[in-house]
């Protein structure tokens, strides 16, 4: 319980005996985040509290046939870190008591209980029809409970014994939006049996998308005596409501009502399912495209509630849900002979638009060999520094290039900036020069024939060949030359053993 809560809202229902309904209950999580020593087990720093939900859902109250409750709806309620308990009440639905003129009930009389409101736990119906008591006629043929709890005395008076010729309507009303759909008017001698049915108009109604919610036209209905008033009989509907979403899709532009092909037909698909991505780009400096993008998909979606009277969507602010919430991380890949400008992009939370982030790659800078006065050597290589395998923002120490005819000190080079070029210092290597030997008179008594003259010149004009002797003289002098460049070397250079020279 350090890190996490559980908390309910509880909707108790109550009065309706055996018919009450269960609880409603809500649930919903509060987390944090603690840093924990873990030598000590010290707490080292606290987290905000989150929850999972920010209100809970709005509880609609049941209807139970017989009793009206004391609210519609539990509204709904911001989360907290306390239990919600909410008690909604029911109690009996009045019913309709026959009188006679004198305000005395009828003996035997039938006494209906108002009939509920199916929209509506709090109210019952309007123009509830009064029971029918042979040998009386009500004053009114309906009656609308003011209060749905309470009785309601209905007069009758008694029925004469002339047959006079009656009048009676049967009205077909749309409770939601509380309209007469249709009416038929029916005439007929007192007492006599109305020759009518309202099955085929129901049928008309149910294929167009309406419920039934009550058949007010009873099968043995008569005219009564009342030459006032006309009987008046209500069939009243609703309109249909059907889910749309993920777990029960339609195929969108279909009609809602398979046998009303020109009433209203079902929402695009893209009202309750969207996908969105997240792309990561991999390009150069210049915008050019390295390798494929990385996309991640995520899909949110949500179930709607359709008017199958309409096509309305009656929830039209309903809240989507992501099928993740966040993307994953992306992992930049390594290049060769290129840098990039980050090494991960961190996987952002999903949301309902089109992500993009873009990782620019720069080209890797070399190593250029030059001469002590800093001059470019010519036609020298110049090798890229080596990737670094494990981070692509990064390179690796670089071994330094062989250039004939050149020496250097600098045996690799680990670069500071991974876009720079790195000179590095070379000397030439000189060839060393074997001196030529003058013939002398060797000094003796004798004369010593010299050489014709012709071949004088020749003997000295030739080099004489370079054996193990001469080249302990290379090696001397080139080791000179090396000693005069290691004063060249800068940082994040390696210089060669002695011996590599």
């Amino acid at each position: 319980d350090s890190v996490q809560k559980n908390v309910k809202e509880t909707v108790h229902y109550v009065g309706a005996d055996d018919k009450t309904p269960s609880d409603v209950v809500q649930d919903a999580t509060w987390t944090r985040e603690l840093t924990v020593d873990k030598v000590t087990g010290e707490i080292v720093s606290t987290g905000d509290w989150k929850s999972d939900k920010d209100n809970y859902d709005e509880v609609k109250t049941p209807v139970v046939e017989g009793y009206v409750a004391d609210k519609a709806t539990v509204p709904s309620t911001e989360v907290t870190q306390d239990n919600i308990e909410v008690t909604v009440t029911y109690n009996k639905v009045g019913k309709i008591v026959p009188v006679d003129p004198e305000g005395n009930e009828i003996p035997d009389a039938p006494t209906p209980d108002y009939t509920n409101d199916p929209e509506d736990p709090t109210k019952v119906t309007p123009n509830q029809p009064v029971p029918e008591i042979p040998g009386f006629v009500p004053e009114v043929p309906t009656v609308t409970p003011e209060k749905p709890g309470e009785d309601t005395p209905v007069k009758y008076v008694p029925v004469t014994p002339e047959a006079t010729e009656q009048k009676a309507k049967v009205i077909y009303r749309d409770l939601t939006t509380d309209a007469d759909l249709a009416s038929d008017s029916l005439t007929g001698k007192a007492g006599s049996k109305i020759d009518y049915s309202t099955a085929d108009k129901i049928k008309e109604l149910l294929d167009k998308g309406y419920v039934l919610v009550t058949d007010g036209f009873p099968a043995d209905a008569t005219f009564d005596d009342n030459d006032d008033v006309d009987q008046v009989y209500y069939v009243s509907f609703k309109h249909g409501e059907v889910p749309v979403g993920p777990d029960n899709p339609h195929k969108p532009g279909e009609p809602i009502n398979p046998n009303d092909p020109n009433g209203p037909k079902w929402p695009a698909t893209d009202e309750y399912s969207k996908e969105f991505t997240s792309t990561v780009h991999f390009v150069d400096d210049k915008g050019n495209k390295l390798r494929d993008d990385d996309v991640q998909t995520s899909t949110w979606t949500r179930t709607l509630i359709v008017d199958t009277v309409t096509g309305e969507i009656k929830n039209p602010n309903a809240s989507w849900t992501p099928d993740k919430g966040n993307y994953k991380d992306v992992k930049v890949p390594v290049i060769t002979g290129y840098y990039a400008d980050k090494a991960n992009v961190p996987g952002a939370k999903t949301q309902q638009k089109d992500l993009e982030v873009t990782v620019t790659y720069r080209e890797i800078g070399k190593i250029v060999p030059v001469d002590p006065n800093g001059n470019k050597i010519p036609d020298a290589p110049t090798p890229q520094y080596q990737n670094d395998p494990e981070d692509p923002t990064k390179v690796t120490i670089t071994d330094t290039p062989k250039v004939p005819g050149y020496t250097t000190s600098i045996v690799s080079v680990t670069p500071g900036v991974p876009g720079e070029d790195t000179p590095v210092i070379y000397t030439k290597v000189e060839t060393p020069q074997t001196p030529v030997e003058v013939p002398t008179t060797p000094a003796q008594p004798e004369v010593v024939t010299p050489a014709p003259a012709k071949e004088a010149p020749q003997a000295a004009a030739e080099l004489p060949q370079m054996g193990d002797a001469n080249e302990t003289t290379m090696a001397a002098v080139g080791a000179a030359i090396v000693a005069a460049t290691l004063g060249l070397v800068g940082f994040g250079v390696k210089k060669k053993d002695e011996k590599n020279f």
